[in-house]
């Protein structure tokens, strides 16, 4: 036999090999194909309507967050009206106890003034005294 002849046969051989593996990579891939089709058919069929689910749960939410935010608004409100009454009731029950701490502060300087001006009039008595040497039983005249 020849050499080519080999050649030629091994040749054949491994053409035949490679396109049966051709062959079996083609079908292989067609069933991948088919498989995947099948799996995306099944994710559409479930996710479109777990989708549509999500969308109304959303919703949903939504409307009771606007619900939570009415209702913290209320609360707010009611807050500030608590908080101003708080302050008015405040205002009205110290009012007597700042009354009454006018009065006797008014009536502390009046007796602070009076004992500056009796000690003041001291004073002077006790330095008119000391710069006279001798008392006198004279009466002052008065020209």
């Amino acid at each position: 036999m020849d050499t080519a002849a080999v050649l030629q046969i091994v040749l054949l051989v491994l053409a035949s090999a490679a396109c049966g593996f051709v062959i079996w990579a083609t079908l292989e891939l067609v069933k991948t194909l088919r498989s995947t089709r099948v799996l995306v058919e099944r994710v559409d069929m479930n996710l479109i309507p777990l989708l549509e689910k999500a969308d109304v749960t959303i919703d949903a939410v939504n409307v009771e967050l606007l619900r939570i935010d009415e209702i913290v608004t209320r609360v707010e409100q009611v807050t500030d009206r608590l908080s101003s009454t708080s302050r008015t009731v405040q205002e009205v029950a110290n009012a007597p106890a700042e009354i009454v701490n006018d009065i006797a502060d008014k009536v502390r300087r009046a007796f602070r003034s009076r004992k500056h001006a009796s000690t003041d009039v001291d004073t002077a008595e006790s330095t008119d005294e000391a710069a006279s040497p001798e008392p006198s039983s004279e009466a002052p005249t008065t020209e």
